[in-house]
């Protein structure tokens, strides 16, 4: 192990519990998952740096023997690959577009392989970075935090072997990473399928309706909201908002939390601390701007100022088939939607002819975007409801969707399908 190596650099390291006969941690909990990567010091947050004889008292008590845990906020900036979560993939591509990564002065393979690799830069003194970039999943960006050191075994029976390099080469990161890495004064989040950018002020405006000392499930979920949507650089809007509750764990316990949001496989959205903060009366300004332009000759204007006369027309009430069906949607609702209730006729009879018709310009079926006001509570999911049982009659219901995941998700659904239909609330 090359704990020393790092300590002579200037790096600090401290030990990590291995496991028990039967596998589990060595910590004695029984519900800990984290066997060779758990610190035996609580405050590991804080290790200074050893003299010698603390060193040897470590070393004698065996808190070394199967693996130890180097500081990241040291000093480092460390690329964790983890095969497991595609971050071999996004690997490829981050090096593609910077090929000096592959000159890190010291590279890792982790014990579980499949191509997980640490790979080590120094980080300058003070720079703020993000943890994850939404371009390369897989992959944490760590500069906080910890990673298990070079030599140390892991649960699966390997170890992290070192591919290259040494502590003493480890140098300064290429400044295209740091250009990526930097984080923005504005995050790009979703709320339910909507994109929006917001700072850090804004998110603990939100959290400030939020009680600090909610049950523990709020509490957590806010957390990871907050992770999220900033990329992993938002603990101290969690942390300044949590302390100010009578229940205020620590920072220490909070950090611990932190850096596990990341790994999660079904992360807590912006959305979620939206819904939080909206229930403890914060409220949300929706604002729909357009770069488009557009170049035709606006046609002469017929009655009412309109550029096609409406004479007669009951914009409520369409004739023929559609006609019907809007009167269907409006019978399964408790009280009628008119209004919601066309558009959705509307557009569910443009889904199901859609790929039918195509532009004579471009030769390409339409696309349709309805979109629809109504007050909380007034019953707009029983017409999304009857929307998508229209779908469901008329055979497209696989290719038919509730929320909007991320790009990748949308043309996974095209190349499925060869459409895709959207039914969102919000």
């Amino acid at each position: 192990m090359l704990y020393e190596e790092f300590m002579e650099c200037g790096y600090r390291i401290f030990g990590l519990y291995g496991a028990d006969s039967e596998g589990f941690c060595a910590c004695g909990n029984p519900d800990c998952k984290a066997a060779y990567k758990h610190p035996v010091a609580s405050n590991w947050q804080f290790t200074p740096n050893w003299s010698d004889d603390q060193l040897e008292v470590m070393e004698l008590t065996g808190q070394l023997s199967t693996g130890y845990g180097v500081l990241v906020s040291s000093g480092l900036l460390v690329i964790d690959v983890d095969a497991r979560n595609g971050g071999v993939e996004s690997y490829e591509k981050l090096y593609e577009k910077i090929p000096q990564i592959a000159g890190a002065g010291l590279v890792v393979q982790t014990g579980s392989g499949g191509g997980s690799k640490h790979l080590y830069f120094k980080c300058p003194e003070g720079l703020a970075l993000l943890q994850h970039h939404d371009d390369y999943p897989g992959i944490d960006f760590k500069s906080s935090g910890f990673v298990v050191g070079p030599g140390s075994m892991h649960a699966s029976g390997n170890s992290y072997e070192v591919l290259s390099g040494s502590p003493d080469e480890i140098e300064e990161p290429p400044e295209a990473l740091l250009e990526l890495l930097k984080k923005p004064e504005r995050h790009r989040a979703e709320i339910n399928g909507e994109y929006v950018d917001v700072s850090h002020a804004e998110l603990a405006e939100m959290l400030s309706h939020v009680e600090p000392d909610c049950d523990h499930e709020t509490w957590y979920r806010c957390g990871m909201a907050i992770h999220h949507a900033t990329g992993g650089t938002g603990f101290d809007i969690w942390d300044d908002w949590s302390n100010q509750g009578d229940k205020y764990p620590g920072r220490a316990a909070l950090e611990r939390r932190w850096h596990s949001f990341g790994k999660s496989a079904n992360p807590v959205t912006l959305g979620t601390l939206v819904k939080f903060a909206e229930d403890g009366g914060w409220q949300y300004s929706v604002e729909f701007e357009s770069d488009a332009s557009f170049d035709y000759e606006e046609p002469a204007p017929k009655g009412d100022g309109l550029p096609f006369d409406i004479a007669g027309v009951d914009l409520l009430r369409p004739p023929g088939f559609v006609g019907d069906v809007c009167q269907w949607i409006n019978d399964q609702c408790r009280y009628p939607r008119q209004s919601l209730a066309v558009a959705a006729a509307l557009t569910a009879m443009g889904n199901v002819s859609g790929l039918r018709y195509t532009d004579d310009k471009d030769g390409v079926t339409a696309n349709l975007f309805s979109f629809c006001v109504a007050g909380s509570s007034t019953g707009k999911e029983a017409v999304q409801q009857a929307m998508a049982e229209i779908h469901r009659a008329a055979g497209i219901h696989g290719a038919t969707h509730g929320a909007i995941k991320s790009e990748q998700e949308i043309v996974r659904n095209l190349i499925r399908n060869q459409a895709a239909f959207y039914i969102i609330d919000e």
